[in-house]
This record gives structure tokens, C-alpha cells and sequence, in this order.
């Protein structure tokens, strides 16, 4: 029994995509790429808002300067990689072809899963980097703050699971050019090491109350799976 990762889809973004990939697999002469570049960028913002938005705007209501602050800092970071999602996910698949499109939509169906009749991105996670993960937290939870910037690096982590899961290999199999190729590496590194950096600092200055939330937060996402 592993545990997997869960992020919920809307409902209609999933509509969407269904429709995209099913005008794909028909063999559809109209170009879907617009469209797809659209629906993925729809897809990646609603993972980082539930998986971080929702989080930040918890601390904000706090009656805590410290905590409002640091999700004030948090906050700037993720309006920074929101905005690159939506800048060069449409750019990056308008150079294909319908044809070449096909692998990497329904690479990304074999990814969704419903549950309770709620739609999942779903990715698995390596047992031994859970094992890790669950090691450090139960220190933290324990009271031993001094776990806490380990608990968090664990946590990203698996974090960076999912970037693989959801943008490196979907990235891969669409076989772009090399400048493209290179262009597209250095906006990954750049989002992800932006987000990173930001987990690492919080994990670092933060009481034990607020890093018992954002582990609980987390963990939320994290499901066994039968």
C-alpha cells in the first residue's frame, strides 16, 4: 500500500480538457493547440492555488504580524509563477500539431481519477521518500523544532514529484526543439527554484504552531491508496 498525491480539478476545466482530447483521438483537422495551451494553464493554476493559495490566505487572517507577513512574501512568489504558468504553457504547446499533441493528452488522462465523484490529478510517490518525509514530521509534531527545515525540504521534495509528474515528463514527451527545449528548462528551474527558496525560508523562521498548519496542509493532499 503507497501513498499518491491527490490535487482536485474543477469540474468544467475537466469538461474542457475531455473535450480537447476527445476532438484529438477523433482525428479532428481543426488545430487544437490553442485551446489545449489554454486548458493546461487552467489546470496548473488551480493545483498551485489549492495546494498554496489557500494555505497563504489562512495566515493572512490571523491576528499575527509574523504570519501575515511571511504569507504576504509567500503571496508575491506565487503571483510570479502563476503568471508564468499562464505565459508559456499556451506558448509552449502552440507549436504543435494535433497529431503531436495526442501522446501528451492522454499521457495526462492516465493522471486523472475520480473519487467520491470529485476528479483528481493524482500522482504517485516513491514509498522511500514518504518514509522520509513521515520520519521528519513526526519530530516536528513531537515538538523538535529543529526538524522543522527538514520536514519541509522533504515536503518539497515531494512537491518537485509532482513538477516531474506534471510538467517534465508531459514536457518530454512533446519532444520540443532545442531552443525551445531550453527556453521552457530555464522557466521550470526558474518557478521552482523561486517556490523551493520560499518553502526552505519558511521553514526556517516559523513557530511551531504555524509549521504544525503547513505540514497538516500538505499532508492533506497525500492519500493511501488500496
Amino acid at each position: 500500500m503507497g501513498y499518491a498525491v491527490f490535487l482536485k480539478m474543477n469540474e468544467a476545466t475537466h469538461a474542457w480538457f475531455e473535450h480537447i482530447r476527445t476532438q484529438l483521438n477523433l482525428g479532428t483537422e481543426q488545430s487544437q493547440a490553442k485551446a489545449l495551451g489554454n486548458v493546461l494553464s487552467e489546470i496548473a493554476c488551480e493545483i498551485i492555488e489549492q495546494v498554496f493559495v489557500e494555505l497563504l490566505q489562512k495566515q493572512k487572517q490571523k491576528n499575527d504580524d509574523h504570519a501575515q507577513k511571511h504569507a504576504a512574501d509567500s503571496e508575491k512568489v506565487i503571483h510570479q509563477i502563476l503568471e508564468t504558468m499562464r505565459k508559456y504553457l499556451p506558448w509552449s504547446v502552440s507549436f504543435f500539431s494535433n497529431e503531436r499533441l495526442i501522446p501528451l493528452v492522454n499521457y495526462l488522462a492516465g493522471l486523472l481519477t475520480e473519487r467520491d465523484r470529485q476528479i483528481y490529478v493524482r500522482y504517485a510517490l516513491d514509498p522511500v521518500l514518504v518514509q522520509e518525509a513521515f520520519a521528519q514530521i513526526e519530530k516536528v509534531r513531537d515538538g523538535q523544532m529543529s526538524y522543522v527545515p527538514r520536514a519541509f525540504q522533504a515536503l518539497t521534495k515531494i512537491v518537485d514529484e509532482g513538477v516531474t509528474s506534471l510538467i517534465r515528463k508531459p514536457k518530454q514527451l512533446l519532444k520540443f526543439n532545442l531552443v525551445v527545449d531550453k527556453t521552457l528548462n530555464g522557466v521550470i528551474h526558474m518557478t521552482t527554484h523561486l517556490g523551493y527558496k520560499r518553502l526552505e525560508k519558511l521553514g526556517e523562521k516559523i513557530d511551531s504552531d504555524t509549521a504544525n498548519e503547513y505540514i497538516e496542509h500538505f499532508l492533506y493532499f497525500m492519500q493511501k491508496e488500496a
